[in-house]
């Protein structure tokens, strides 16, 4: 793709080289900005779990030519078995059908952001292992410090490292401030070896618990815990093995087995459910993106298809007005469909793991009894619901695309 000439002399830093400043950095370098991102981590974080994109996401991927590099990258996670601790089966459900009717495309977090990457051109500067140490805003600018020791001045700076965002917490306050627990914890990983499961998807769910094991082709097996936690941090990444282990005492041979090979050197992502709620998503010349303004939990889904129309709208704001009021016209823009999904996200986790084990059952039972195709027809209402509450966001169409 070619790109626009650098025509307003800007410069744009986006914290965060995640799906949402990578998308951000894409439209604000065809829009005539000098675009630098910083990435704390070495290289682009590769993690295992899976996201998926439809409505707004899905409209904002097409609209940057890269449908094709997302359709090739998707993953089948068509057929789902749901078991109990016992192994005993509660429900099984073609997925594949809802995604096809939806028009989901499921990816890994790491494939989409190196399509991303990859389709960044000459004018974004990416700059792995580098953090903002500092800000200092007036009316025309941000000086940011870095934590090589360097200092650059930026007309904006965009905060989109995710839920725990240091931007966010250099530029509005501490996390206490903004972070609602959901009261769940979640942990994803690598099974390593030669396992191989019986469907594309397979959880096993308990009263407070439930494990969920994905085939993703030949890439191999990942898993993903989620269990009632109040707990705000992680422990240690060198301990997360045995803490597991705890939290899934008696759990089915399965759960074990899995979290009893992980070695002291498998990378376990490990963190809270916690949604963001911040009044303003901008202040002064920072502005937030994605997680760090409004994050969703993976509870709730549709955080990385707001996260690319969040940087879409931000940029379309920008490229038309380059004054911090754009920063206002954005947050319009994305905020009734935010509220709304959070709303949403907040009622469904009172479901999503059940307390007592009488609530689990009964649960269970209706899942059971209920006909395929009525449950079906369930969960793509209940995902026809969840996307019409984003159909405000205007995603006009870009009146410069590259070709």
């Amino acid at each position: 793709m070619s790109s626009m000439n650098n025509t307003n002399g800007k410069r744009i830093l986006v914290s965060g080289a995640g799906i949402g400043g990578l998308c951000a950095a894409w439209w604000l370098s065809r829009s005539g900005y000098a675009v630098t991102i910083v990435e704390q981590a070495a290289t682009l974080r590769d993690e295992g779990y899976m996201l998926s994109i439809s409505g707004a996401g899905r409209r904002v991927i097409e609209e940057m030519g890269l449908l094709p590099d997302l359709r090739q990258a998707a993953l089948p996670v068509d057929r789902n078995l749901y078991l109990d601790a016992r192994g005993r089966t509660i429900m099984q459900l073609n997925h594949g059908k809802l995604l096809t009717q939806l028009d989901h495309q499921v990816v890994l977090r790491g494939d989409l952001a190196d399509i991303l990457h990859q389709s960044l051109n000459d004018a974004v500067n990416l700059q792995p292992g580098t953090r903002i140490s500092s800000l200092q805003q007036d009316a025309h600018g941000v000086d940011v410090q870095f934590n090589h020791g360097n200092t650059q001045r930026f007309d904006y700076v965009i905060g989109a490292d995710g839920f725990r965002s240091a931007t966010r917490r250099l530029a509005f306050g501490p996390d206490t401030d903004f972070c609602q627990h959901m009261g769940m914890q979640a942990a994803a990983y690598w099974i390593n070896g030669g396992t191989a499961l019986e469907e594309d998807m397979v959880a096993i769910a308990e009263p407070r618990r439930m494990s969920m094991y994905y085939q993703l082709g030949s890439k191999g097996v990942t898993a993903l815990h989620i269990w009632k936690s109040n707990l705000d941090a992680a422990p240690a990444q060198h301990t997360r093995r045995d803490y597991l282990l705890s939290e899934f005492a008696g759990s089915h041979p399965r759960v074990i087995d899995s979290i009893t090979k992980l070695s002291a050197s498998s990378s376990v992502y490990m963190d809270a459910l916690m949604q963001v709620h911040i009044p303003d998503w901008s202040r002064g010349r920072v502005v937030l993106l994605g997680d760090a303004a409004h994050c969703l939990t993976l509870a709730n889904g549709q955080g990385a298809s707001m996260a690319l129309a969040g940087a879409y709208c931000l940029a379309q704001e920008l490229a038309a007005d380059s004054s911090p009021a754009a920063l206002l016209r954005y947050q319009q823009r994305m905020r009734p469909g935010i509220a709304a999904l959070q709303l949403r996200g907040r009622k469904a986790a009172r479901l999503y793991l059940p307390d007592s084990v009488w609530s689990f059952r009964l649960r269970n039972w209706i899942m059971s009894a209920m006909p395929k195709s009525m449950l079906l027809n369930y969960f793509i209402k209940s995902a026809q619901e969840e996307l019409h509450m984003t159909d405000h966001i205007q995603l006009q169409q870009a009146s410069r695309r590259a070709a």
